[in-house]
């Protein structure tokens, strides 16, 4: 079992079962509190009993207030469940007080429209990429191995809020829902390529699209492509979209995350 998979275990509870409890793990410690991907990831996994068959194809996270490490209970309400098509919420509280809602949709597999005219990624090859050590130590980081596109590097003070890098598991792994939500949160923000912390560091709102999942882990040579920007701050918030490519240049999955500019 790798570290991802022990620290997200949720434990149900033996008499309730919209109840179940885990302990936040420290390893997940980011510069405000428990990271917010790995928050992310905790409610997929609490909804997977429940799936059916379905895999989880979006979440969305409303961040209520820091999480900090220690116990935390999750309360988890079925609002939908059809033969195709269900929906969940998870509300994470510690002390008694809401600190996440999470509300996700899982979906059968079924026969639909399918079309894919994402445009490929502008990334620079692997061996021009570098690695860059944060400035203080930030726990979460631990979990994957990045290298980054040295167009735009968080602190660098270019024009745009950008960031491209690729990334893989710390630990082998299959690529599914759970680690893409948390994958998708893992970089620091696009926003700080240009501006410096904590401007635009602070996660509100974040949602996450997932289109395939990757059953296998990722091979010595292979890596995960991501491209972050941030085009727009107005009025104290800035709109981050997201996007994870496989090694072969097929879209896995897609984030809009909303980030305190005030």
């Amino acid at each position: 079992m790798t570290i991802f998979d022990r620290t997200t275990d949720v434990t149900p509870h033996p008499d309730d079962p919209a109840s179940a409890t885990i302990t936040l793990d420290a390893a997940w410690s980011s510069l405000r509190g428990i990271h917010g991907g790995y928050l992310s990831a905790i409610a997929v996994r609490a909804v997977e009993p429940r799936l059916d068959g379905r895999r989880v194809r979006t979440l969305a996270t409303s961040f209520l207030r820091p999480a900090t490490d220690g116990p935390a209970h999750l309360a988890i309400t079925t609002v939908r469940a059809g033969r195709s098509l269900a929906t969940f919420e998870v509300t994470m509280s510690q002390d008694n007080r809401p600190v996440t809602v999470i509300r996700l949709t899982a979906v059968a597999e079924v026969a639909g429209v399918e079309w894919d005219h994402s445009p490929p990624l502008a990334i620079a090859p692997v061996e021009q990429c570098v690695s860059v050590p944060p400035p203080w130590p930030i726990a979460h980081l631990d979990h994957g191995v990045a290298l980054l596109d040295p167009s735009h590097l968080p602190l660098s003070g270019a024009e745009h809020a950008r960031l491209r890098a690729y990334l893989r598991p710390a630990e082998p792994r299959a690529i599914d829902a759970a680690w893409l939500a948390m994958a998708l949160d893992w970089f620091p923000p696009s926003p700080w390529t240009r501006v410096d912390p904590p401007t635009g560091g602070v996660s509100v709102d974040y949602s996450v699209h997932i289109h395939r999942t990757l059953d296998v882990a990722l091979s010595e040579s292979e890596w995960l492509a991501l491209d972050f920007r941030a085009e727009v701050s107005a009025a104290g918030l800035a709109l981050e979209h997201g996007s994870v490519s496989s090694p072969d240049g097929r879209l896995l999955a897609e984030s809009f995350h909303t980030r305190w500019t005030g």
